[in-house]
């Protein structure tokens, strides 16, 4: 049963620490098991895409995102790096740690910069190490697999034509290796594998949560959508998805919308959602104080809708731990909230990243299990239209088996003893039975505010 409990102040609590970055070593750690599963798909090379938009397979072992250009990185199967740069990637290219060999194509540069340097890309690919007897694994946006496409799915590829077509000039011996990096279980980037990653995960849940509990403690009858980050103090940090923050029956039902000069009328729905590259947080509920806040037309659905809702919550953490399957988390959720007036179309929950969503594991079915390391959104999204009522309560969690959580506890105590502290809250106050696998990333994993107006009372499980 699904009541209303009093909020433990750990929810409003902000944690302030500096950003955690990782180092020399860590891209390093990364680089090795890319060479290691170049050398078992008997590879020579991959040749790994980024973009503004998908910069994450390429940060992921360089530091280096794509702020402008489109850029290529090539491994081979001795470890060498090489990439291949616009004109302004070449001087943000300094951020990369480890020793890698820069080229300069200026096509990747943007519309109408200098070109006077321009080469052929095919050539440049030689000049890397690329030749006629390669074996290249490409790395593009996303992989496919039979039944999804016409085409063959290891012969098809998303990047763009002239880029492929200079890659087959240079090597006509290629293979989309997407799946290595992205696949689930198994891809490189689908787990954390250190303390450190899980600390670096922590340590951007700490920065979300804290803009989310200032937006939520600075909501008020008649403060428009577009001022409300300002008294958040929203920062400069890289954002994963496009700040959201929505008033109104209108900018709710849209729900990927920015702010707007919509002011926060009470009794309507509200919805705040902010994400950095390693979290994101989301709340969609009531702009209301009590429930007598709500107008009658949405007073029904406090009990058969937003209720019903936090219970699949509760139900997705009490599921998860290793060796749960994709499949086993759908159901858990949807044996709740998959009837038609709840109007969930998207999976529960996802695997995250630097990028807000890498993959996903549950759909009805799915065998594919949550290991050691997963790192997830509890991302379920519920909405109904006339009148529009939606419900998300999002945050991210990393499931880490005893080894993984023992190099956590002697490397960063503090961020340990923290996670401790919510599983305590969610468990005591929350009432969500949480196997010691999950590891829950900031203080307001599980807080859903039904009045987003009262930071005094959530759901709790009884």
């Amino acid at each position: 049963m699904i009541e209303l409990v009093k909020a433990h102040p750990l929810f409003m609590e902000e944690v302030n620490m500096p950003i955690l970055e990782l180092d020399r070593k860590d891209y390093e750690y990364r680089i090795a098991m890319l060479v290691e599963r170049i050398r078992k798909k008997e590879l020579t090379h991959m040749v790994i895409y980024g973009d503004r938009e998908h910069f994450s397979n390429v940060e992921y072992f360089t530091h280096y995102d794509s702020r402008f250009e489109e850029t290529l990185l090539i491994v081979d199967q001795n470890g060498k790096l090489s990439i291949i740069l616009g004109n302004e990637g070449m001087g943000f290219s300094k951020i990369i740690p480890v020793e890698i060999d820069r080229y300069l194509y200026q096509h990747f540069s943007l519309q109408g910069q200098p070109r006077q340097k321009l080469r052929l890309l095919s050539d440049i690919l030689s000049d890397t190490g690329i030749n006629k007897n390669s074996k290249v694994g490409i790395v593009g946006i996303k992989y496919f697999e039979d039944g999804m496409i016409d085409s063959d799915p290891e012969q098809t590829y998303d990047l763009p034509q002239y880029i492929l077509d200079a890659i087959r000039k240079a090597c006509p011996n290629i293979i989309n290796a997407t799946k290595e990096i992205t696949g689930v279980p198994d891809g490189i980037r689908m787990r954390l594998y250190t303390a450190k990653e899980i600390a670096w995960a922590e340590s951007a849940g700490n920065r979300v949560a804290s803009v989310m509990q200032r937006l939520i403690k600075n909501l008020k009858e008649g403060i428009r959508a577009c001022e409300l980050p300002q008294l958040a103090n929203v920062g400069f940090d890289p954002t994963s998805v496009h700040p959201m923050l929505n008033f109104g029956d209108r900018d709710v039902a849209i729900g990927m919308g920015s702010p707007t000069n919509t002011p926060l009328v009470k009794g309507t729905p509200g919805g705040l959602c902010y994400g950095l590259r390693g979290n994101l947080t989301c709340r969609v509920s009531v702009l209301a104080s009590c429930l007598e806040d709500y107008p009658e037309h949405l007073k029904t659905y406090f009990e058969s809708f937003y209720k019903v809702y936090y219970h699949a919550v509760t139900a997705w953490y009490e599921t998860a731990k290793i060796g749960a399957t994709g499949g086993e988390l759908h159901k858990a959720v949807m044996d709740l909230i998959g009837g038609e007036e709840f109007g969930v179309t998207l999976n529960a929950g996802h695997c995250t990243g630097t990028e807000e969503w890498s993959n996903a594991i549950s759909y009805e079915g799915s065998t594919i299990p949550l290991v050691d390391g997963s790192f997830m959104q509890v991302d379920i999204i519920a909405s109904g239209p006339g009148p529009v009522h939606n419900a998300i309560c999002e945050d991210a969690v990393v499931i880490a088996g005893p080894s993984l959580r023992e190099e956590l506890r002697k490397q960063y105590p503090d961020v340990y003893e923290r996670i401790q502290k919510r599983r305590k809250v969610m468990r005591e106050v929350l009432g969500i039975n949480l196997h010691e696998d999950v590891l829950p990333m900031s203080n307001l994993n599980g807080a859903y505010y039904p009045f987003l107006l009262n930071t005094d009372v959530v759901f709790g499980k009884r």
